[in-house]
């Protein structure tokens, strides 16, 4: 999948409409990856391999801030994204999405 940078230097796919975490998300689920491997396949090249698994299941939106920041650099992204929309993760940050989020992703595409 082809991904440009803007100038801002986030990747179009994940273009913020802000800095406020709570927003949604510019995310063209369709161009997302339809066949997705376990993280067994890919975890180790994420950005969040290896750190506290509590920092990605924020007990409030608002603690998502930390966990958004590693999926904002990590390569395999899109990847964990698909992941999660595809095996109904209903909890944690996947994906540089948090739980909130993926609901409205799934509610816009159904």
């Amino acid at each position: 999948m082809s991904v440009s940078n803007d100038v801002s230097g986030w990747p179009s796919l994940f273009q913020p409409r802000s800095m406020d975490p709570m927003l949604d998300l510019d995310i063209d689920v369709h161009s997302l990856p339809k066949e997705v491997n376990p993280p067994d396949f890919w975890q180790e090249r994420a950005a969040c391999y290896g750190l506290d698994p509590e920092v990605f299941f924020p007990t409030t939106e608002e603690e998502a801030g930390l966990a958004l920041s590693y999926c904002g650099v990590c390569s395999v992204r899109e990847v964990c994204l698909a992941w999660a929309i595809q095996n109904g993760e209903r909890y944690g940050v996947w994906g540089g999405t948090t739980e909130q989020q993926r609901r409205r992703l799934i509610r816009h595409v159904a």
